[in-house]
């Protein structure tokens, strides 16, 4: 299992973009989580297949707002059962 920490800049936050995020990656049946950062940006943790995983980060780019860039780096954290908002 992969696992990926991205992080989505741009103005990602108050349009949706958490909600599309993890509806995008239920729909991939990956696990993890999504939640705002301070200063507008939203950070995404996402563990599943390398394909998958390729698949998620690229639909980032199509979501709500306006992203400006996606930063990925490999994760070791744990992958939670399911997909959730972090609030």
């Amino acid at each position: 299992m992969d696992k990926k920490l991205i992080r989505v800049t741009g103005i990602v936050q108050g349009v949706g973009f958490r909600w599309f995020a993890s509806r995008t990656a239920r729909a991939m049946e990956l696990r993890g989580w999504v939640r705002n950062l301070p200063g507008g940006g939203v950070e995404i943790f996402a563990a599943g297949g390398a394909a998958k995983l390729g698949e998620f980060i690229q639909s980032l780019y199509g979501g709500p707002g306006e992203v400006a860039d996606v930063n990925v780096s490999p994760s070791n954290e744990e992958a939670p059962a399911g997909f959730e908002i972090k609030f």
